[in-house]
């Protein structure tokens, strides 16, 4: 079972739990339709702390927070103070799958298994989860959260230094005064996937299509152009860099932001 699969991952130090949607269904239908039509907000990257004792401070964030904590009570059960990695959530199911072409706008958001050939695999790079800022004014520093996937990240342009009374109206920081200390960030891994249509999935005279796929942590190194899969993920969209500027505003590029990766063995 799931607490079996989190034990011998942690041994090995492989800090994922890959589950069955299905089996989610059985245990709460309203946790598992929560999660198929808001993934974003149920499994995200950056798992923030909350307080036990106080429940109103429990978020949605809290899939991947409990797999940490499942994995402290089963491996070491006496130690209350053990600090453990980050964990990632895998998905797979058995539901019927929605092919390239019939991504629309009404599937953006949710979760959607896709299949295909990779055609594609760039190298890994390191995608930073937590920004270490340092204002140049006061020596004010924070950490900022970033989004999963190919979101980036905006610095505030004003320090967040709480003001008191002895501050004089002379001292304030200047305007883009945050610095970036990259030794202080933390960071996972990401590839880019290429995923293209399988040629009985093409109809007639119809040039396949692709989507490229966002994968992070334990499902970056997966697969390999040529394999035939299957992808879970949710199905957003990105600004393109280097768009002109008369370029249409509201205009976004689709991807997929990967949840789950079953290579399709039977059939390569």
């Amino acid at each position: 079972n799931n607490s079996d699969q989190l034990r011998q991952n942690a041994l090995v130090k492989q800090y994922y739990c890959d589950i069955d949607i299905a089996h989610l269904i059985s245990y709460n239908e309203e946790l598992a339709h929560k999660l198929t039509t808001e993934p974003g907000d149920i499994i995200p990257l950056v798992v923030f702390i909350f307080d036990p004792g106080d429940l109103s401070s429990l978020q949605p964030e809290v899939f991947e927070l409990a797999l940490k904590q499942c994995t402290a009570r089963i491996i070491y059960p006496g130690q209350r103070d053990i600090t453990l990695p980050s964990h990632q959530l895998l998905l797979h199911s058995s539901a019927s799958h929605i092919s390239i072409r019939d991504l629309n706008a009404t599937n953006i958001s949710h979760l959607v298994r896709i299949p295909g050939i990779v055609i594609g695999a760039s190298t890994i790079s390191s995608k930073s989860t937590i920004i270490h800022v340092r204002c140049k004014g006061c020596d004010h520093s924070e950490n900022i959260h970033v989004d999963g996937g190919f979101s980036g990240l905006t610095l505030p342009r004003r320090c967040g230094r709480p003001r008191v009374e002895s501050d004089q109206p002379n001292e304030q920081c200047p305007l883009d005064p945050y610095v970036v200390h990259h030794e202080k960030c933390q960071f996972v891994d990401q590839q880019v996937l290429k995923l293209q249509e399988a040629p009985d999935q093409v109809p007639v005279g119809e040039m396949p299509r692709h989507v490229l796929i966002s994968a992070d942590r334990y499902l970056a190194n997966r697969v390999v152009p040529g394999s035939r899969c299957t992808v879970m993920g949710i199905f957003s969209i990105y600004q393109a860099k280097g768009v002109k500027k008369e370029a249409a505003v509201a205009i976004r590029n689709p991807y997929l932001r990967a949840v789950g990766i079953t290579s399709d063995l039977d059939q390569t």
